[in-house]
């Protein structure tokens, strides 16, 4: 009956993952049971795992990925053939993976915004691991703005950013007060009108990595080659600017963590000047995501603990989708439209962040066990400064 009951709650994962990308559902469900099979023969290997002094596991690098098809790339190039069972992490997703050598592990958070922060709550104070001297890459697709990405853009962020976290009204309603117009229909905490910076803050609005290992990041993956598909090449020639109609590379570039799956040009222009208000001018919305500052959160928390270290996190998204629709296509029309970057954005993952993995793992001694110093002056970590303090 419990081996029953598993198989129908990934069956579920398998159909809530359709609606992640912009696709058939039958792309997602396969791509997930494809990754399901790959790890089972990876899991049948026995080896013994490498632990630290203190008796625990003690990863150079871990990997976060949010569904299956995400981790799916990492497990046969990094042999990550040991699974470690973790109280806490989600029911659909609850292993740690990890290679012989203990050096670089993997786990799923399960999407959204709730299971990003309970999964890594969880694993970051977990007293199996010891994560003081891990680098976390956060590695998961996305939607992108096509006026700063294409469909297969790899972006490094280096903020994240909660755009839904603000006041709402119905569009429709606003509209009707003279007093609103045609303003925005989001507005922030403590404010009563749009562009105005909250006065009132929880806290998670905004966070930013260490902008020097982001550098370094960007400057060992500028010239990796990204993967690639027909449909979308063909689906980038409906639109009539860069660098949305042109080939995929690696970026900078902010994310947005949202549960809602939201898209359009109202949407995304809306939530572009909410970021520049945010960052101060400095960040640029340029993926769209479900977890990211939940994970942020997480680490941060982790990190005044004295369990982790903020400054070794990175955030690599993958453009799976256009966030918006083409000229002459209405919103509803693309969402729903099989745009081609599903199968790209997986397989870019692995190519623009295993220069990443592998630079930690061959200079560990020489420059990232002691760590790599987050930027000196202005804003890092979370909005209320708290590693700063």
């Amino acid at each position: 009956m419990r081996t029953i009951l598993c198989t129908v709650l990934l069956a579920l994962a398998a159909l809530g993952d359709a609606r992640r990308s912009r696709h058939p559902r039958n792309v997602r469900a396969t791509a997930w049971h494809d990754a399901q099979a790959k790890r089972s023969s990876l899991e049948r290997r026995t080896e013994t795992l490498e632990l630290s002094s203190s008796g625990k596991v003690a990863p150079k690098v871990l990997v976060i990925s949010m569904f299956a098809p995400e981790a799916s790339v990492w497990f046969e190039p990094y042999k990550l053939v040991h699974n470690i069972t973790v109280p806490g992490l989600s029911v659909l997703y609850p292993q740690v993976h990890c290679n012989s050598a203990g050096s670089v592990c993997l786990y799923t958070t399960g999407e959204s915004e709730i299971n990003a922060a309970s999964s890594g709550s969880a694993l970051f104070q977990s007293a199996l691991f010891d994560f003081t001297k891990t680098y976390f890459l956060i590695a998961g697709i996305a939607g992108v703005n096509p006026y700063h990405g294409t469909l297969g853009t790899a972006a490094f962020a280096a903020f994240t950013l909660q755009p839904t976290l603000q006041y709402f009204g119905d569009h429709t309603e606003l509209a009707k007060t003279k007093a609103w117009g045609n303003k925005f229909e989001f507005w922030a905490f403590g404010t009563n009108q749009t562009g105005v910076y909250p006065s009132e803050l929880y806290g998670t609005e905004l966070y930013q990595v260490n902008t020097n290992l982001l550098k370094r990041a960007l400057s060992l993956t500028k010239n990796v080659k990204l993967n690639d598909s027909s449909t979308a090449q063909a689906y980038r020639k409906r639109f009539d600017y860069a660098p949305a109609n042109q080939p995929p590379t690696v970026v900078q570039g902010d994310v947005l963590t949202s549960d809602d799956y939201f898209f359009g040009h109202y949407l995304g222009y809306g939530f572009g000047n909410y970021t520049k208000l945010l960052t101060n001018g400095t960040g640029t919305y340029v993926m769209t995501a479900q977890e990211d500052s939940a994970t942020a959160e997480a680490l941060l928390r982790a990190t005044v603990a004295k369990k982790a270290d903020f400054s070794r996190l990175m955030i690599l998204r993958t453009a799976s989708d256009i966030d918006r629709a083409p000229p002459g296509v209405d919103e509803y029309t693309a969402f729903e439209y099989d745009q081609g970057g599903f199968e790209p954005s997986i397989a870019n993952l692995y190519l623009a962040g295993s220069p990443v993995v592998n630079d930690i793992l061959a200079k560990w001694n020489t420059t990232y066990e002691a760590g790599i110093a987050p930027q000196k002056d202005g804003f890092y970590g979370n909005i209320l400064g708290t590693l700063r303090s």
